[in-house]
Order: C-alpha cells, then structure tokens, then sequence
C-alpha cells in the first residue's frame, strides 16, 4: 500500500479474535457516574438526523470554500456555547479547489454527473478514446486524446479511489486532453459523485457520467471536454474543543468536516451528540480530559487535519499526556449493491469495522458492540496485511484513524465503506439513525469504560512498539500526498 492509500476512507471485512481478558480498573471517581451512557439522555435518533440534515444542508464542503467555513463556525458555536468547553483552531493554508460543473460535447451534449474532484479548470478538445481497465495511460496512446475509462468494478466504490487517482495523474503527465469516467449506474444515482479523495490537483479536466451519457459515446468521434471551476488560494482550519476532567490526561476523539453528503462527513454529528453528553455530566464523571477534534483537509489531504493532529499527539505521548484517540466516521450506513444496471437496497446495514490496536482496546469495543445490539461490525486489529518486524504490523485503520494507529497513539476508529459513500445523490436514505445512535452509544459506552483504566493496560502493544521505533524499527509512512499533480 502506497503512502497515500492508508488514509482512504475504507471498510475491511473480516473476522477476528478479539481478546478476553480481566482488566484492572481503579474505583471511580464517584459511584453515581453510570458505567455506560444514559440512553434517556443522549439525543435521539430524531435528533441525530436534525443534525444531519443541517451539516449536509450546507451543500458540498469541499475544503476550504464558503460552505465548508460555514459549516466549521456552526459547528464552533454548538461546541463553545457548552458548559465548560473551550474551543481553538488550527489553521493550514492551502490553494483550494472551487467546485463547478462539467461538461461534454461528443456528437452533441452528453449529461455530465459532475466534475472529477481537483481536475484542471478549462475546455480541451481531442479524438475520444477507450482504454479498457489495465491499459496503461501513456503518451503513445492518449496524447491529445479524450481518454475514456469505465469505472472499475470493485466490491466497493471507495476501492477504485487509488485507479483513479492514478489514471489523472498518468493522463497529466501523457498530454491527454482530458478524461471521462463511467459509471455502469443511472446519472441521478451518480451526480455529484465525488472521488478521487486526494486533493492533488490534476493537470487535465476529467468528468464523471452515467451508463445513459456512457452509451451515447462513441470513440474515435471528436470530444470537447470541460470544466468549470477554480483555483485560489486559502486557509482552512480544524476545530479542538477540549472539555476538562479530573486529570489534565486526555481522550481525543476525531472527525473531517469536510464532506459531499448525508455519509461523508456525519462523524461531526456523532462528536456533537457525545460532547454534548459529556458536558451534562459533573466534573467528578470525567476521570480525563475529552479533546474533540473537528479536523479540517480530508478532501484535501496536503492538510489533512487529522494527520496534524496524530503528529502533535504522538510527539506528546510519552510525557502522559493522551490516554488513547477514537475516530468516527460514515456512521449508520444502509448497504446498496449493483443489481440490473443500479444501486438498490438490500434492506440490511452496511458491514462496518471497529479497529483497534490493543487488547483492551478490542474487548472494550466488543462489549460496547454487543451492549448497544449492532450487528454487521467487526472488531478488528487493521485493514492491511501485517508485516512483521514493522511496528505496527499493520498501518491502515481503514480510514483517518490510520493516522493516529500508524503513529502509535493507541488508537480505535469506526468506519463503514458504502456505496453511498461518495454519492451523494442518495441524500437522508443512505443513513439509517436509528443505527447511527445505537452506534454512537456504543462508542460512548467504550469511552465511559476505558476513562478510568490506566494508560498502560489502554496501550498494551503500543508501548513495545514505540520502544522499538525509538530503536530504528521500521515503521508506517506518513507522507502526505503533493498538492500539485507532476507535470508531463
């Protein structure tokens, strides 16, 4: 796996052992602090997707750009007007994509379902050629050309992001014109759709259509492609909103803000509705500190917020500072699956996947899992293959969790990969609440049990791990991809 691909938004499925054993656990502060959430208390589902409905009601939150800013001072005014709660930002400049249509002339208009996300702004003109998937994209055949491409078929839409990303930037250096993708779905199930998620910005103008546009094309016809969006530069921020505990150790809980729908992002509605839980409680039911962190830059991943954020933490780690980090993300997924030539519903959740990177960690989850009756989930140590002697022997969380496992901050993240993830189209159907709340309970369950355990039983492994980086073990990338596509 490259270095880019451990920060995709992915789901593994599988099955694992997960870990039974007796843990330690202090006395608690107080005997009136409730072992697990008060499910009379906590929003419900109504309100969960309230929430929802107000973060994708902003629009697509491309990095940066007016409708991301608005969303970020919404969410800051929620989390600084709760008791207690103090609110930072950090901020990262960045040249920003603005988002705007694309377009296709080939023997007349062709339907466009939208833009390839960071692909160049501007018309191109060229001879439309089909290169089937594993032709290599070089100048001998695409130089000058409309290269089109079908979308790959995978299992997932999230697994062709890497194909993607790298047919724009072998398109760039080839001298192609431009690229059009499509999709064996209907256009209204693909409109909008917006992956690759790596926020390089390409050099060539790329479109995503519909199978009816995709067999209206005919190769060898003379093509205008275009775009029409923008470059400029600007500065995007994270949200920290940090709630005190009785110990100054903290649990940091992570999300993006930037998203295209009711999926991608509604991790931010989950850290509202459990900051917003552990506000209410007395200072006597927080053993450690909760740093909830609204990171900026996962659709622009030059300045990926989270990366920054697992960076600081793991330079601060061995003072004692941070007890563990929890990620969530795509949370109460419905599963859609192809069937005669569209996604439809198969009336079941989509499988998601709860890793962690200790034992303690994993018999915590599974508890929480079982405790709040969510089904299709695994608990599981990672979503790549181990390689032994790496520490740690598997880097990829499946998504922005990655960032804080592969730096060796124990780490757990919830995450789903559906069909839905990155089309937006499907609006409030793709997210089942009622779900999504049994989810969040359950991950505040697993903060309420691990806040009094000592830090230690919470890192199991980690600590070996770091004691072996320390020795010049080797360890994960955590290069970040170039905000510039190469040239040709």
């Amino acid at each position: 796996m490259s270095a880019v691909q451990p920060a995709r938004c992915i789901a593994f499925i599988g099955v694992v052992t997960v870990f039974a054993l007796q843990l330690t656990t202090p006395a608690r502060a107080s005997d009136d602090c409730s072992p697990t959430v008060d499910e009379r208390t906590f929003a419900s589902a109504r309100e969960l997707r309230s929430l929802n409905a107000t973060v994708a009601g902003f629009g697509v939150r491309a990095t940066g750009s007016p409708a991301h800013d608005r969303l970020i001072s919404w969410l800051e005014r929620r989390a600084d007007r709760l008791p207690g709660v103090s609110v930072r930002s950090e901020r990262f400049a960045i040249e920003r994509w603005r988002p705007g249509p694309g377009f296709l002339l080939s023997n007349g208009a062709v339907p466009v379902a939208s833009a390839i996300p960071y692909s160049d702004p501007g018309v191109r003109s060229g001879v439309l050629v089909r290169l089937p998937a594993g032709t290599p994209i070089t100048a001998d055949n695409a130089r000058g050309k409309v290269v089109l491409r079908d979308f790959p078929a995978l299992d997932r839409g999230y697994l062709a992001e890497p194909l993607l990303n790298a047919d724009m930037v072998d398109a760039g250096r080839a001298g192609a014109a431009g690229v059009v993708v499509a999709f064996p779905f209907p256009h209204e199930q693909v409109k909008g759709y917006w992956d690759p998620h790596v926020g390089t910005h390409y050099r060539v103008p790329g479109v995503f259509v519909g199978s009816e546009a995709a067999s209206r094309l005919v190769p060898g016809t003379h093509t205008t492609i275009g775009v029409v969006a923008g470059r400029a530069p600007a500065t995007t921020r994270s949200l920290i909103a940090t709630l005190p505990g009785l110990s100054s150790e903290r649990i940091v809980l992570d999300t993006n803000t930037d998203g295209v729908g009711w999926v991608q992002e509604n991790g931010a509605v989950a850290l509202l509705a459990l900051a917003e839980h552990f506000a209410r409680l007395p200072l006597r039911c927080r053993p450690r500190t909760i740093e909830f962190v609204f990171a900026t830059g996962h659709l622009h991943r030059p300045a990926e917020g989270s990366e920054f954020r697992a960076r600081a933490l793991d330079a601060e780690y061995d003072s004692g500072s941070v007890a563990f980090a929890f990620v969530l993300e795509h949370l109460g997924t419905r599963e859609y699956l192809p069937q005669d030539g569209s996604l439809r519903p198969t009336g079941l959740a989509e499988f998601s996947g709860w890793f962690t990177g200790s034992p303690v960690l994993s018999q915590t989850a599974a508890s929480a899992l079982a405790g709040r009756a969510v089904d299709r989930t695994f608990v599981l140590p990672g979503s790549d293959l181990p390689v032994p002697g790496r520490v740690p022997p598997q880097c990829s969380f499946g998504g922005i969790g990655t960032h804080f496992h592969s730096h060796l901050v124990p780490t757990m993240a919830m995450i789903s990969g559906p069909w839905t993830l990155w089309a937006p189209s499907f609006g409030a159907q793709a997210v089942d609440h009622e779900r999504m709340r049994r989810q969040v309970l359950a991950a505040g369950d697993a903060i309420t049990a691990l806040a009094p355990v000592p830090r230690e039983q919470i890192a199991g492994p980690y600590l070996e791990q770091r004691r072996a980086r320390a020795a010049g073990a080797p360890t994960c990338s955590h290069d970040l991809p170039p905000e510039w596509a190469p040239r040709s």
